[in-house]
C-alpha cells in the first residue's frame, strides 16, 4: 500500500484522534506467543496509545520479539523486521508507513517552484520540525490565530499572540496551506528535508469575508494556551457588540467576559475579579493610561479603529508585566499600511471618528492616524435629570503611529496619544483632564532565535477641576501624575517547545497629589499644596514558556522588583497611640532633601501557570502568582473621578500585595464549535486600603493619618458557554465573586465594622452577561446584549433623632451593610455591511443601536438628605437609540 493510501485511511477512520499527543511509552510486560494484531490491540487498551495502521498489512504476523523494557515503538519495528513497514511517532501516535523511498529523493526535483525547507537529508520518516512566522503582507503585523494546515496529513496548528506557528512533519513533499480570517489562503508546494523556517505573508481578500462564521482557526486557543486566567478579543468581535451611541468599545466589551465587571452603569474604568479600579495596570503600546475613559466612562479612550490587539491577563500576567495586584490590561495599535493609501471612519449623532494611514516611503515607513471628537450637550439636555440637562460635556483625542525599517533585523515604531475631556455639571461643577503619552519601540533581531524589543515611553496625566457650589467655598483643585519609562526585553527560542524572556525595566514617578486654591473673589477657601512625590521602580524579571511533553506545559516567571521613594517631600510622623480617638495627630514632620532615599521596598514575585491536556479538546489549568503594588489611588467613590489622586508608597504607607490561585477546567466540543469553560480562583490581599469615618481626601496633606491598611480577599467561580459557528452565535458569562476587607487594627480607630469582614465598594456577587449574534442574510446581522448583576453595597442611616436645634441626626449602619438595587440592561444592534463588490472606492455599513431597550431606571448611587431621606440617581433611565454610519476609502 502507498503512503498516500494509508494516510487516507488514516483521515478517514482516525482524523477525530490524529492529534492526540502523548510520549512513546516503555513497555513493562512480554506479548510473547500472541499475534501482531493482538499485541497491538492490548497495548492500545493498555497504555491509551492510539496506533494507526491497516489490519490487512499484519494480519499473519506473530509476534518475535516479547516487548519487556521497549518502548512501543521499538517493539513494533523490530517485530516488522523484512515487512517493508516501519513505525513512527507521528504528532504524538504512533503510525505505520511504508518504507517507500522515492518520496525521499528529493534531491534531483526539477520543480523551481517548490520551496525547500532544511539544508540536510534527514532519515527515513524522520520527523521534524517546520517553523516560521506569519504576518499581514500590508504592515507586517504579526497574524494570531492563522491556520497553517497540511491536508494530506490531516494536521495543523495555528499561530501564537506573536504570530509564530511550529508543526511537527514527516521529512518529505507537501502543500501546507496558510490562513486566516479576511485574508486569502496561500498554498506552498514545499519540500522538507530536515527541520527549518518558512515565514509567509498574508494579504487581505478582495471580498469581504463573513465575519459571523468564526472558524475552528485558532478557536482551541483556549484549550492549548499555557497562561492561565487570559481574555483575547478579535477587534471584529468587538465591533459586532451592541454599542453606546454607535460607538465600538474594546473596555466595554471585555466586561461581558467572566470575572470583569464595573460598579455602575457607565462608569469610569472597570473590576477584574473583585480588584479596584486603581489596581489595574493600562497600557498601550507600552505607556501607561491612567484614564481609560472619556465623560465618566460613556466612551472608551481607545480608538477601536487604531488598535490592533486587546488582551486581559486577570492575575499578575507574564513577568515582564507588573505594578498592580488586579490584572494587566495590554492594548496594541496596528501599524499603517505601507503599499497603499487608506481613510476610514464614522460620523453618529454624538461623535465621529477619522483615521487616515499610508506609506511614507513604500515597503519601508508608513504612518497611522486617527480622531475622534464628541458634541454630547444635545443628549445632555434630553436626559431625565435635571441636573444632567443643564450640564455641558465634550472630548477629542489623537492617535498617531510611525513604522520605519531600518533593515531586514530592525523596525522602530513611534506612537503619540492626546486626549481632552471638558465636563460642566449644572455649574456646579467643573472638570477638566487630559492625558499626553508617548512610545518608541525597537525590535531587532539577532538570528532565528533570538528577539530584543526596546521600549522608551511618557505617560502624562493632568487634572484641574473646580467646586462652584457655594461661591464662599468655591475652590480649585489640580493633580496630576507622570511617568518615564525604559524597559528592553530578549527573548529566546531554545527550540520550538521552549522560548526564554529575559528583562529589565525601570520607572520614574513623579506624582502631584493636589494643589487647592480658592476660586473667585469671594471664596474663602485655604490654599494647600500637596507635597510633590518622586520615586523609581526598577525591576529585572525572567519567564519561560515550555512544553514539557505532549500534555504537560508551563508558563513560569520571576519578577524582583524595588521601589525607591525619594526627596524632595515631607513626611509626617502621627501620634498612633491608645488616646487617639478620630485618626491620629501629627507628632512632628522630616523633610527631604532632592534625590534623599526617604524609604525603599522589595518585592519577589513568582508567576506560575500550568496546563495539562486532558484530551485533544480539554484541559486542566493552574495558576499562581504574586504581585506587588506600590501606588495607590485615592478615591472616595465607588468609581474613579478626576478627582482622584495617586499616593506613593513610604513611612505612612506600605505597597499592596496579593497571592492569587486559580484552576481552571476548559473543554471544546463539536469541531471547536462550542466552547465551555468553569475557573475558579482565590486572592488573598495584604495592606488594603480603606478610609476612617469623615477622611478629607481633597487637599489633606496629612491624609496618610486617615487611611488604615489590613487585609482583603476575593473569591469567586467563572463559567462560560460560548458558540462560534452557525448563524445564531455568541456566548454567556456568569460570574460568582466577592471582594471583602477587613480592618482591625492595635486601636478602635484603627477598626472598622468591629473588624469583621465586610463588603468592599466593588462587591457584586452575581454577574450575568449575554452575548448573542443573529445572520439576518448576507449583509445583515443582530446583535443583542444583556447583563445583570447585584446591586453595589452602600452604607445607610437606620435611626435618626433631634437635638438642640440640628432637626435630624443619622444613625448610619456598619460599612457596606446594605445594597442598592440589582442592574440589569439590554441592548440591541443592527448591522447592515456593504456589499461584495471588488475594488469599491468606498465600502461602508450602517449600525442601528438601542441602548437599554426597556428603559430601566438602574441605580447608579442612592443618596441621602440630611433629614435621612433616600434618593435614588439614575444616569441613563431611558431608552435610547442611535445611528452610526462607518465607511472606508482606499486607493
Amino acid at each position: 500500500m502507498s503512503i498516500s493510501k494509508f494516510l487516507f485511511f488514516v483521515i478517514i477512520y482516525c482524523a477525530p484522534f490524529i492529534v492526540f499527543a502523548q510520549d512513546d511509552i516503555r513497555l513493562s510486560r512480554s506479548y510473547q506467543g500472541m499475534s501482531l494484531l493482538s499485541a497491538m490491540d492490548s497495548i492500545k487498551s493498555e497504555t491509551k496509545t492510539k496506533i494507526f495502521y491497516n489490519p490487512e498489512w499484519v494480519k499473519d504476523r506473530n509476534v518475535s520479539v516479547s516487548g519487556q523494557g521497549l518502548t512501543i515503538t521499538e517493539f513494533l519495528n523490530k517485530n516488522l523486521e523484512e515487512s517493508g513497514l516501519k513505525t513512527v511517532s507521528y504528532h504524538g501516535a504512533i503510525v505505520f508507513v511504508a518504507n517507500n523511498p522515492e518520496l525521499y529523493q528529493i534531491e534531483s526535483s526539477a520543480d523551481e517552484s517548490l520551496i525547500v525547507i532544511g539544508d540536510k537529508n534527514s532519515k527515513l520518516n524522520e520527523v521534524v520540525t517546520v517553523s516560521g512566522k506569519i504576518t499581514d503582507g500590508g504592515n507586517d503585523e504579526p497574524l494570531i490565530g492563522a491556520r497553517v494546515y497540511i491536508s494530506s496529513l490531516n494536521i495543523g496548528t495555528v499561530t501564537d499572540f506573536n504570530g509564530n506557528y511550529s508543526l511537527r512533519v514527516p521529512v518529505g513533499k507537501y502543500t501546507i496551506d496558510y490562513s486566516s480570517i479576511s485574508y486569502e489562503s496561500k498554498p506552498m508546494e514545499v519540500i522538507i528535508k530536515s527541520e527549518g523556517q518558512l515565514d509567509v505573508s498574508l494579504f487581505s481578500g478582495s471580498l469581504q469575508l463573513d465575519e459571523l462564521v468564526i472558524t475552528a482557526d485558532g478557536q482551541d486557543a483556549n484549550v492549548q494556551q499555557r497562561v492561565s486566567g487570559l481574555e483575547n478579543m478579535n477587534i471584529e468581535t468587538i465591533k459586532q457588540l451592541p454599542t453606546f451611541m454607535g460607538e465600538v468599545d474594546p473596555v466595554k466589551s471585555l466586561t461581558t467576559m467572566p470575572g470583569i465587571s464595573t460598579t455602575g452603569e457607565l462608569s469610569s474604568g472597570f473590576n477584574v475579579r473583585g480588584g479596584e479600579t486603581g489596581q489595574n495596570l493600562i497600557v498601550q503600546d507600552g505607556a501607561v493610561i491612567y484614564n481609560p475613559t472619556h465623560l465618566f466612562g460613556f466612551y472608551s479612550a481607545f480608538n477601536s479603529d487604531m488598535v490592533n490587539e486587546v488582551n486581559l491577563y486577570k492575575g499578575g500576567g507574564p513577568a515582564n508585566f507588573g505594578g498592580r495586584i488586579s490584572s494587566v490590561l495590554d492594548i496594541k495599535l496596528r501599524h499603517g499600511d505601507d503599499e497603499k493609501y487608506e481613510i476610514n471612519g464614522g460620523v453618529g449623532l454624538v461623535s465621529s471618528r477619522l483615521t487616515a494611514e499610508g506609506p511614507i516611503l513604500k515597503n519601508k515607513a508608513s504612518f497611522l492616524i486617527g480622531g475622534r471628537t464628541s458634541y454630547t450637550n444635545w443628549l445632555l439636555h434630553r436626559i431625565k435629570n435635571i441636573e444632567l440637562q443643564s450640564s455641558e460635556a465634550a472630548f477629542y483625542d489623537v492617535n498617531a503611529k510611525l513604522l520605519y525599517r531600518v533593515s531586514d533585523k530592525d523596525y522602530i515604531t513611534g506612537s503619540f496619544y492626546l486626549s481632552h475631556d471638558d465636563f460642566n455639571f449644572a455649574g456646579e461643577a467643573q472638570y477638566d483632564w487630559g492625558t499626553k503619552n508617548f512610545s518608541l519601540e525597537w525590535n531587532h533581531v539577532f538570528g532565528n532565535k533570538t528577539l530584543s524589543t526596546l521600549w522608551l515611553t511618557t505617560s502624562n496625566y493632568n487634572v484641574d477641576s473646580k467646586n462652584l457650589e457655594e461661591e464662599v467655598e468655591a475652590f480649585q483643585f489640580e493633580n496630576g501624575i507622570q511617568n518615564f519609562s525604559a524597559k528592553y526585553e530578549f527573548l529566546y527560542k531554545m527550540h520550538p517547545k521552549n522560548s526564554l524572556t529575559l528583562g529589565a525595566e525601570y520607572n520614574n514617578h513623579n506624582i502631584r497629589p493636589g494643589e487647592l486654591s480658592p476660586f473667585g473673589e469671594n471664596s474663602n477657601a485655604e490654599y494647600v499644596k500637596m507635597s510633590d512625590q518622586h520615586a523609581h521602580e526598577i525591576a529585572i524579571f525572567a519567564q519561560d514558556d515550555w512544553d514539557l511533553g505532549a500534555r504537560l506545559a508551563l508558563s513560569a516567571g520571576m519578577r524582583l522588583s524595588s521601589f525607591i521613594r525619594t526627596g524632595p517631600d515631607t513626611e509626617y510622623i502621627f501620634d498612633e497611640g491608645a488616646n487617639v480617638v478620630r485618626e491620629p495627630q501629627v507628632l512632628d514632620s522630616v523633610s527631604y532633601g532632592s534625590g534623599e532615599v526617604i524609604k525603599t521596598f522589595y518585592g519577589l514575585e513568582p508567576r506560575l501557570s500550568l496546563r495539562y491536556l486532558l484530551t485533544t479538546n480539554s484541559s486542566l489549568k493552574f495558576s499562581y502568582y504574586r504581585t506587588f503594588q506600590y501606588l495607590h489611588l485615592i478615591s472616595n467613590t465607588v468609581s474613579a473621578t478626576p478627582q482622584d489622586y495617586y499616593l506613593a508608597s513610604g513611612t505612612n504607607l506600605d505597597p499592596q500585595y496579593a497571592d492569587q490561585w486559580s484552576v481552571g477546567y476548559f473543554r471544546n466540543l463539536q469541531n471547536n464549535a462550542y466552547q465551555i469553560s468553569a475557573e475558579g480562583y482565590y486572592k488573598d490581599i495584604k495592606n488594603s486600603l480603606d478610609f476612617l469615618e469623615g477622611a478629607e481626601i481633597i487637599g489633606n496633606k496629612q491624609l496618610e493619618g486617615s487611611i488604615v491598611q489590613g487585609v482583603g480577599r476575593t473569591y469567586g467561580l467563572e463559567l462560560q458557554v460560548k458558540k462560534n459557528t452557525g448563524r445564531l452565535n455568541g456566548w454567556i458569562s456568569y460570574t460568582y465573586s466577592r471582594s471583602l476587607k477587613r480592618f482591625s487594627g492595635e486601636y478602635e480607630y484603627q477598626t472598622i465594622n468591629n473588624g469583621e469582614y465586610y463588603s468592599a465598594n466593588n462587591d457584586k456577587p452575581h454577574d450575568l452577561s449575554m452575548v448573542l449574534n443573529y445572520k439576518l442574510g448576507g449583509r445583515a446581522v443582530l446583535s443583542a446584549n444583556f447583563s445583570y448583576s447585584t446591586g453595589r453595597p452602600i452604607t445607610v442611616p437606620v435611626s435618626k433623632f433631634s437635638f438642640d436645634r440640628q432637626l435630624a441626626v443619622l444613625n448610619y449602619s456598619d460599612r457596606n451593610e446594605y445594597r442598592i438595587p440589582d442592574y440589569h440592561r439590554l441592548d440591541l444592534s443592527l448591522t447592515i455591511k456593504p456589499s461584495l463588490r471588488r475594488d469599491k472606492l468606498i465600502n461602508g455599513e450602517w449600525v442601528f443601536s438601542i441602548f437599554n431597550v426597556y428603559s430601566r431606571k438602574n441605580a447608579y448611587s442612592i443618596y441621602f438628605t440630611k433629614s435621612g431621606f433616600a434618593k435614588k440617581l439614575s444616569i441613563m433611565g431611558s431608552i435610547f437609540p442611535s445611528v452610526t454610519y462607518n465607511f472606508k476609502l482606499s486607493k
